[in-house]
């Protein structure tokens, strides 16, 4: 994902992580080390605050520089701010390899990687945790997310689905399939929904998935690929 469609996703996260109040912010960002040019890296982190962040580390290690900052907030300016922060750590270092990346709340979240100052082929980068991506990224459906579990086999989601059943199905397989984008590598997809009266658990293979969203899948041949397992209720 690159551009707007990174961006979008990200204001979406802002909001969420902001209504939630679920994300512990942390004492600061992760431990850097910052490399002998202390002058350097001061004069780097004030400039950087200058435009909005609220902490900044800096680290210089030989032809790298690296940049991490936390955001008071998710805006469509955040794109701007990431260039013109690698911008002054170019024109302060030359180095050959420049990255930011901008956290929020504690979480990671966007980060700009330019190489030798080619700024016209700069790399932007979701760096959000799997667990988090997921979590933020089914926002866009009507659900409330309570648990996110990834292992090598399996994705596990437990989530509230708020919308009506009419719904129902369309959303759960675009979910599954919004799941396995976040957490490519496991081969099970799973998603709990929470009810009054027990759970349902419905499961469907990586492969089958990818087949389901290619247009592979007939109408015939679907029902047999979801696994259901319900508790309580009857």
């Amino acid at each position: 994902m690159k551009g707007w469609a990174v961006l979008l996703i990200l204001l979406l996260v802002g909001g969420y992580l902001y209504i939630s109040g679920e994300v512990k912010v942390p004492e600061g960002l992760p431990g850097l080390d910052t490399g002998s040019s202390s002058g350097g890296v001061s004069s780097l982190q004030d400039e950087v605050k200058a435009l909005g962040a609220t902490e900044v580390e800096v680290s210089l290690s030989g032809d790298d520089v690296l940049v991490r900052m936390n955001i008071p907030a998710v805006d469509d300016n955040l794109t701007a701010m990431l260039y013109d922060v690698a911008g002054m750590a170019y024109s302060s270092s030359h180095a050959k390899r420049v990255r930011v990346e901008a956290y929020y709340l504690g979480e990671p979240l966007l980060a700009l990687t330019v190489m030798n100052g080619d700024f016209e082929n700069a790399e932007l980068e979701d760096i959000r945790r799997p667990e988090f991506r997921i979590e933020s990224d089914l926002t866009l459906f009507d659900s409330r997310v309570q648990n996110v579990e990834l292992t090598n086999e399996t994705a596990a989601v437990t989530l509230e689905y708020l919308a009506d059943r009419e719904g129902f199905w369309k959303d759960y397989f675009a979910m599954a399939f919004v799941v396995l984008e976040d957490a490519p590598w496991v081969k099970t997809v799973s998603i709990t929904y929470l009810a009054d009266n027990g759970t349902v658990t419905l499961s469907m293979s990586s492969r089958d998935i990818i087949r389901l969203q290619s247009g592979e899948v007939t109408a015939e041949e679907l029902p047999g690929l979801v696994t259901v397992s319900k508790t309580g209720g009857r």
